[in-house]
């Protein structure tokens, strides 16, 4: 049965950087990652004579959007296994995961959690200050709250759904949940403020 695999979880999280140590090895290098492209194409965009930083952006997102688009075709024409990183804020978020699903594949969600916006701010700074992208703090806050608000609400679509705290140098794995149970988590009392404030429905099961 083929796969698909999607990293999420707050800006500054390590998303990017440690994502693909969750993922199976044959897709390592192959996850799509729409924040990069999207730096890339605007560059690209720009240094093609196009001198306009809004316009490059527009040129950009629709780039990325396509790209996207015929990767998720390909893949379920195919029934090939696919992974990719997003956010997902929206309801409108979870039609790509749905259509994996009504295609008959299993799913898997990797959710990577941080102690709050201000450390996720600081991460996105930290990154910035090292060539990476930007995100405006009003950005950070809808995705460190809107994933969380939909992960509660979602997580039982999933084959498996892996939940870590990452706010620290060591990662912390805090539940695994198979088709809606959990089937392993750290005790209820050692679950941070960030995971029982915001994942209500998940946190009653473990405990």
């Amino acid at each position: 049965m083929p796969a698909l695999y999607i990293i999420t979880g707050s800006n500054g999280a390590g998303k990017s950087s440690v994502g693909s140590d969750y993922v199976p090895l044959h897709l390592r290098g192959s996850i799509f990652d729409g924040d990069k492209l999207l730096i890339k194409k605007r560059d690209e965009f720009w240094n093609s004579g196009i001198k306009s930083h809004k316009e490059c952006k527009k040129l950009a997102i629709a780039a990325v959007l396509k790209t996207f688009d015929d990767l998720v075709d390909s893949s379920l024409k195919c029934m090939a296994d696919f992974a990719y990183e997003g956010h997902f804020t929206n309801d409108a978020t979870w039609d790509v995961p749905k259509k994996f699903h009504d295609a008959g594949y299993e799913i898997h969600l990797i959710f990577f959690g941080l102690t709050d916006t201000t450390l996720s701010g600081t991460r996105v700074i930290g990154r910035v200050n090292e060539g990476g992208h930007y995100v405006d703090p009003v950005t950070i806050a809808d995705n460190f709250y809107g994933n969380l608000e939909k992960l509660d609400k979602h997580f039982s679509m999933f084959n498996s759904v892996t939940i870590l705290d990452t706010s620290g140098t060591d990662h912390v794995g805090l539940v695994i949940l198979k088709n809606g149970t959990p089937i392993s988590a750290i005790p209820p009392g050692e679950l941070p403020r960030w995971f029982t404030d915001n994942l209500p429905v998940i946190s009653a099961k473990i405990i």
